[in-house]
């Protein structure tokens, strides 16, 4: 089995991970920083692209663990209006992150994305657009991307995860279905481009 450590703290992407790389083809024991005793690098994501910003991550922990590392950088590109950048600086107006709780920081990311939708009628066409990168105990990069088409929405279709409070707005185009209510075998199916890419960068 081989050994994958990822290079972030956030329990939402942690959580994800796992359960990603326990779909059939993966044979992976995944690290943390947590998991190996190491404190999390804050890495400035001062790169021009979602890849450069991966690539950043798992640059940081180079070294520091024998085993392949794993990091990803997500965009969200919105019908109309383009690609949103750092939607969370924008979501808080200046406000100290680290002087909020998990449930504030949800709720005003929610009243952020709602404030957009609203603008297009309360609905729009939308995409998650993610960049994955590996660095290798040896040095050797592999790069991928992933996109998954989704309807966002103002409306909330079940009770938001504090830490991907997006998933409670949107539809999956390819499930039909409110990211929030999919069963298990359906969060596979929306993910599917997602476990594409990992396949690429992991093989």
């Amino acid at each position: 089995m081989k050994k994958v450590f990822l290079a972030t703290n956030n329990e939402g992407k942690i959580q994800r991970f796992r359960r990603l790389l326990k779909s059939p083809g993966f044979q992976v024991e995944l690290f943390t920083p947590k998991d190996v005793g190491l404190s999390e690098i804050k890495v400035e994501e001062k790169g021009k692209t979602l890849e450069e910003n991966a690539e950043l991550k798992v640059r940081a922990y180079f070294g520091k663990v024998d085993m392949s590392i794993l990091a990803n950088d997500t965009g969200f590109y919105v019908e109309g209006k383009g690609f949103i950048d750092a939607p969370k600086r924008h979501a808080l107006k200046g406000k100290e992150e680290n002087k909020m709780s998990k449930e504030e920081i949800s709720k005003e990311m929610l009243e952020f994305w709602k404030g957009i939708v609203t603008k297009y009628g309360g609905k729009v066409d939308a995409a998650w657009v993610e960049a994955f990168v590996v660095i290798h105990p040896n040095g050797k990069v592999k790069k991928a991307t992933s996109r998954r088409e989704i309807i966002l929405t103002d409306q909330e279709f079940g009770k938001p995860h504090i830490q991907m409070p997006l998933r409670a707005l949107y539809i999956s185009k390819t499930t039909g279905k409110p990211a929030i209510q999919h069963s298990p075998e359906e969060e596979l199916i929306e993910m599917q481009p997602v476990i594409d890419a990992l396949t690429k960068v992991l093989s």
